[in-house]
């Protein structure tokens, strides 16, 4: 379980737009179901990219920044 703003990124290919590897920040645990989080993914520069609701098996915790 992830908790809000850890710093994680795609195990996979979330959209069009999030690749495998994009990292993002959790905005939001969504408590009615534990599992899954609002997440906004960021581009190298910080600008955001997409704001996604995934769950835990769509993400990893990003060890060193």
């Amino acid at each position: 379980m992830f908790k809000e703003y850890d710093v994680v990124k795609a195990k996979h290919d979330l959209s069009s737009i999030i690749s495998r590897g994009t990292k993002g920040a959790i905005m939001l645990i969504l408590h009615e179901n534990p599992n899954k989080y609002e997440v906004e993914f960021i581009d190298d520069d910080g600008a955001t990219l997409e704001l996604l609701t995934v769950g835990d098996d769509d993400l990893e915790l990003v060890e060193n920044l």
